[in-house]
């Protein structure tokens, strides 16, 4: 408490039930002798805060003694959040359960949520047990100090309802422009003449032959310049330099000679009638003529 309450502060110490002022006696002495003034310290019980009409931020430090729970605690520490200034901050020294008892539900963490769902921030977690001075200050207060744990919680540094503009604006990063490259190009002394490459200048003679279609050639299964194993498009003749016999069309399923009914749907041969295997197929004269 020493190390919080500086000498300019004005600090507002709540009582709350059965805490007498002859309780907290020397606990209000040893407060006073850190302020400058005695009109910057008030001591009044909790349920006695809306009538006193305190100014909203206007109090640095508040002390909460408590010997058991409040009563609407929750209303309680929105009201103390609005008397304290920006950063200001929250003290309670009150006994404390670390686990809840069908008596009480009042524990060390159920403390710490409401003081954070109040707008509070509690920076220590962990159950802090009262100091050598100030367990010296309240032994007329509680029989047994040794449950009575010191809580700080501290106002955000902004004002309720305080609000801010938010930007949608996309931040510019530095791309270069063509005014930009301009700029650079003649401070340096740079210009497209001795500077810039010529792009035609990469290219060889060889570069710009237009390639023989034949050697574009690939496999219709794979897609590559590599022949499958059953290859039947005649790669495979090209590869290894033998030439496809054009005059006669090679099937790739072997049923072609057949008939339609045995034929896939690419068949070269569909439409034509049953021949024998490598036997030429021709066609009558009767069967050009279209029918009338």
């Amino acid at each position: 408490m020493t190390n919080i309450i500086k000498s300019e502060d004005q600090v507002l110490v709540l009582l709350g039930d059965e805490v007498t002022f002859d309780g907290i006696s020397n606990f209000d002495s040893k407060i006073k002798t850190l302020v400058c003034k005695i009109d910057q310290i008030s001591i009044i019980p909790t349920n006695e805060v809306k009538k006193a009409n305190y100014n909203r931020s206007s109090i640095d430090v508040i002390i909460l003694v408590l010997k058991k729970p409040l009563l609407h605690d929750n209303e309680m520490f929105v009201e103390l959040l609005k008397l304290l200034k920006v950063n200001g901050k929250l003290i309670i020294y009150e006994p404390l359960l670390l686990e809840s008892t069908p008596e009480s539900d009042t524990t060390f963490k159920n403390r710490l949520s409401k003081l954070k769902l109040s707008g509070f921030i509690v920076k220590d977690t962990q159950p802090k047990k009262l100091d050598v001075e100030i367990a010296e200050l309240l032994p007329n207060l509680f029989e047994d100090v040794s449950n009575v744990y010191e809580i700080i919680a501290q106002k955000p540094s902004f004002e309720i309802g305080s609000s801010m503009p938010l930007t949608f604006k996309t931040k510019q990063t530095n791309v270069w422009k063509l005014n930009n490259i301009e700029d650079y190009l003649e401070e340096d002394n740079l210009t497209d003449e001795n500077d810039l490459i010529n792009e035609d200048e990469l290219l060889d003679e060889d570069d710009i032959v237009k390639p023989d279609i034949t050697s574009l050639k690939v496999c219709g299964t794979t897609g590559k310049r590599k022949a499958c194993k059953d290859c039947s498009c005649g790669l495979a003749e090209e590869l290894n330099g033998k030439a496809e016999n054009q005059g006669i069309q090679k099937s790739s399923c072997g049923n072609c000679y057949l008939g339609d009914a045995f034929r896939c749907a690419s068949c070269p041969y569909l439409g034509m009638p049953a021949f024998k295997p490598g036997e030429k197929v021709v066609l009558h004269e009767n069967q050009l003529i279209v029918d009338t």
